[in-house]
């Protein structure tokens, strides 16, 4: 655990890859005297922009030229950032480390990702790969709740050999009924 806490798996939406993560690894490493840090951050951004170009030619690949380009400025940028605080700064990246769970590099990137998403937002063409969709659990039309099975809950009873009014019924004498109590409420509807 991060000493301000860890930031979330959502705080950049590129840069997951496994070379990603060793890359960002490699960058809380201090300087070793066979290991000098050019070698090390060399190190460092080619095995961060293997993901990178893997990244951005999937999305490219898929015909998202806005994401591969996203995906190619901000890992660029993240892991050159990494590659710089690698040498006789790699206590930034540890210090970065121990304060919020991540490297500067992906902080870099999450501002790039930033800067991208809302100048490209502003622009009305966000790339896929920064737009956020709401989730679709589901809902009910017009605020109606059924007052029986349905076509899959009566499909699903077929199946398990039962009536399915019977089931429906022992569904609203339990939690399932409690359940459609709250929804109607909700709409103003009281049971």
């Amino acid at each position: 655990m991060a000493l301000f806490g860890n930031v979330g798996d959502d705080y950049t939406k590129t840069g997951k890859g496994f070379f990603t993560k060793l890359a960002n690894g490699l960058s809380y490493i201090p300087d070793i005297p066979f290991l000098t840090s050019w070698i090390k951050g060399g190190t460092q951004f080619a095995l961060g922009m293997v993901d990178t170009v893997l990244e951005a030619g999937q999305w490219l690949f898929n015909g998202k030229i806005g994401s591969a380009a996203t995906a190619l400025v901000a890992g660029t940028v993240g892991n050159g950032v990494n590659a710089l605080a690698s040498g006789t700064f790699w206590w930034f990246n540890a210090g970065s480390g121990i304060a919020s769970g991540e490297t500067l590099g992906t902080h870099a990137r999450a501002l790039t990702e930033n800067i991208i998403g809302g100048v490209t937002g502003a622009l009305g063409s966000k790339p896929q790969v920064l737009s956020s969709y709401p989730a679709g659990i589901g809902s009910i039309s017009n605020g109606v709740v059924a007052n029986g099975p349905g076509k899959f809950a009566a499909g699903v009873s077929t199946q398990r050999g039962q009536n399915a009014d019977e089931a429906y019924k022992r569904y609203m004498s339990g939690e399932g009924g409690v359940h459609v109590n709250e929804l109607q409420s909700a709409y103003g509807r009281g049971a």
